[in-house]
């Protein structure tokens, strides 16, 4: 559709047509729009040019109608293009409508219809909006529930951390609890059982003198109760203990008809040698059930047997005495009666034999007024024709009293009542040739001794002291270290298995241990004080642990070197009637051998002792298993744990 301004001057003519066009447009109308104020109002519709006046601004232009059925409408052109053709009298093209105007016009064309939509728009948007409320208040709910959830978990775990460390706390306070309980029930029962151990020993002391056997019982359970817990034994229940054992245990070793005067142990412990005044030796294997029905008695001597000694090897057994021979028996037979081999040549008593470490050699030394008569003899045990001719050491003037070996081969030494030692070289091609006499004693020599490492000779004399001699191969020392202490003439010397201590007895009755490993020569003996007469010999345990001690008061007692003070640990061996006059101990240290001018029935007796803690109560339950019956023992428990008196 094209508009057009409108002509002033129409014909007649045009004004009949306009005038039938009118009638025409009376039952059909378009809308127009003007081109100058926008506003639209209807026209007839016409086939042919219209013209129109705007009623709102006056406007009048033509518009031109392509058919008069056409009711669709287009957008106006632009005012501004509008306007120009207007102004130069050229047709305007109508604006065409855009979609939103096309849309209003529908609207105003159907008012109840676009009601509705317009309604369902409205519900639609509510809904719409309600819905994105909802969401938008479902999401913030969810964030902050989320968050909720968060410091939920933050709070459990927190809550489960602290309930975790308060039970943990708990649990460590509940085990201490029950530790501390524990403890102090663990600490009440072991002073029940001290306190019973105390009662048991209480009671033993007691039952001592009247009923022995009772008495080995209680001792030996209250030492078990202190080593099962953990207490070092009481010093006075294991001697109450020895004492009752004594009274009761096995009577020992009979046989001999005399005093008993010599003992040795072969190097594995089987066989025990004693050798006694009644002119005899005897073999005891101690491993037989009786050893006293399996000894073996050793005959062919016409005087006291005083001297016994074993080889290191444990091949060979020297037997000597007074008669002024010497007998050597091989112990690698089953019955050593049947090779006797007498070394002859000697005058005089014999008091000293020794075998060197490696078992070749034996020295011998007796005492005599004949020629030759003071002199010492060695025998090579490889050579078979040294039986007959020893080699012989000279230069004594009076009866050799002890003898001795170095560990090492390089010496061999005598002692005399001479007051003199002779080391004879054992290196040259005769023992004699550079031979050193070491002088230094006042009186006769009784003693000697040997470190383990061969370094020292030690000696004992009649004038009370105690010399130390260097036994330095090349230039043994002739000014000793003497050590002085004894009072009396000195009796016995044993240098311990570790080298350290050199025990001495003396006529004094006390016992000095010295340090012969201490560079400081002042400091002073440990004096051991106990015995009431003359200290006859002097021995270690193998483990050094022990110093033991023999005396004529008829006891022999145990010095524990293990002590602050062994002055005042010693136990005593009690039960002996006579004086002691040789001591032994077995190579594993687990029994004692004492023996002396013990007579019972007519029989000397070689006492044995358990010098182990463990095989001491082994004796003890023994002994007490022959003399009590099982109902007798546990009455005895019974009635020592009633008198218990009560812990505070």
């Amino acid at each position: 559709m094209e508009i057009y301004p409108a002509v002033e001057g129409t014909s007649r003519a045009d004004e009949s047509v306009n005038a039938g066009m009118a009638s025409i447009a009376a039952k059909a109308s378009i809308r127009v729009q003007c081109p100058l104020c926008n506003e639209e109002f209807e026209v007839p519709a016409l086939p042919t040019l219209i013209d129109a006046t705007c009623p709102a601004c006056g406007m009048r232009f033509s518009v031109v109608s392509n058919a008069a059925s056409d009711e669709s409408e287009v957008d106006p052109p632009e005012p501004s293009d509008e306007l120009d053709r207007w102004l130069a009298g050229e047709p305007i093209q109508q604006r065409q409508l855009g979609d939103w105007q096309q849309f209003r016009r529908w609207c105003r064309k159907r008012p109840y219809l676009s009601g509705l939509l317009t309604a369902v728009t409205l519900l639609v948007m509510a809904a719409a909006g309600l819905g994105t409320a909802g969401y938008c208040y479902t999401s913030v709910r969810l964030i902050q529930t989320d968050h909720q959830r968060q410091q939920a978990e933050l709070q459990r775990r927190r809550a489960e951390s602290v309930a975790a460390e308060e039970a943990e706390t708990s649990r460590q306070r509940v085990e201490e609890y029950r530790n501390r309980a524990e403890q102090q029930m663990t600490v009440a029962t072991r002073e029940v059982s001290l306190a019973l151990a105390r009662q048991f020993a209480d009671e033993s002391q007691q039952f001592l003198a009247s009923h022995p056997q009772r008495s080995v019982f209680l001792a030996g359970e209250s030492l078990r109760v202190q080593l099962r817990e953990g207490v070092a034994p009481s010093r006075t229940t294991i001697q109450i203990l020895r004492d009752a054992l004594a009274r009761v245990g096995r009577q020992g070793l009979v046989g001999h008809r005399g005093a008993v005067l010599a003992m040795a142990v072969s190097p594995d412990g089987r066989l025990l040698v004693t050798g006694a005044a009644d002119k005899t030796a005897r073999l005891w294997n101690l491993a037989a059930d009786d050893p006293v029905a399996s000894s073996i008695v050793l005959s062919g001597h016409c005087g006291e047997v005083s001297v016994v000694a074993i080889s290191p090897d444990g091949r060979w057994l020297v037997t000597a005495g007074n008669d002024s021979s010497a007998i050597l028996w091989s112990l690698a037979v089953a019955d050593p009666s049947t090779t006797a081999i007498v070394l002859k040549g000697h005058c005089g008593p014999i008091n000293a034999v020794a075998f060197s470490a490696d078992g070749g050699w034996l020295l011998i030394g007796s005492g005599g007024r004949a020629i030759h008569g003071n002199a010492a003899r060695l025998w090579n045990l490889a050579d078979e024709q040294s039986a007959v001719k020893p080699v012989i050491l000279s230069g004594h003037e009076e009866p050799i009293l002890a003898a001795a070996f170095s560990p090492d081969g390089c010496w061999a030494a005598t002692a005399s009542e001479d007051k003199t030692i002779r080391l004879w070289n054992m290196a040259a091609p005769h023992p004699a040739i550079g031979a050193v006499v070491l002088r230094g004693h006042t009186d006769r020599i009784g003693s000697l001794a040997v470190t383990p490492d061969s370094r020292s000779l030690a000696s004992g004399g009649d004038d009370g002291t105690v010399q130390l001699w260097s036994l330095a191969p090349a230039n043994p020392s002739l000014a000793p270290i003497v050590l002085h202490g004894h009072e009396g003439r000195v009796t016995a010397m044993k240098i311990s298995p570790d080298g350290r201590w050199l025990a001495t007895g003396s006529a004094d009755n006390s016992v000095r241990l010295w340090d012969v490993t201490a560079t400081d020569r002042s400091v002073p003996s440990i004096l051991l004080n106990g015995h009431r007469d003359c200290v006859t010999a002097v021995t270690f345990s193998s483990d050094n642990r022990c110093l033991i001690t023999g005396s004529r008061d008829k006891t022999v007692r145990l010095w524990d070197l293990q002590a602050d003070d062994p002055s005042s640990s010693s136990i005593v061996l009690r039960g002996h009637t006579g004086p002691i006059n040789t001591l032994t101990v077995s190579p594993d240290g687990r029994w004692l051998a004492a023996a002396g001018d013990e007579a019972a029935g007519g029989s000397n007796i070689v006492r044995l002792w358990d010098l182990g803690l463990d095989s001491l109560l082994e004796t003890a339950r023994l002994a007490a298993a022959r003399h009590l019956t099982d109902p007798q023992r546990e009455q005895l428990l019974l009635e020592a744990a009633r008198h218990t008196p009560p812990l505070r």
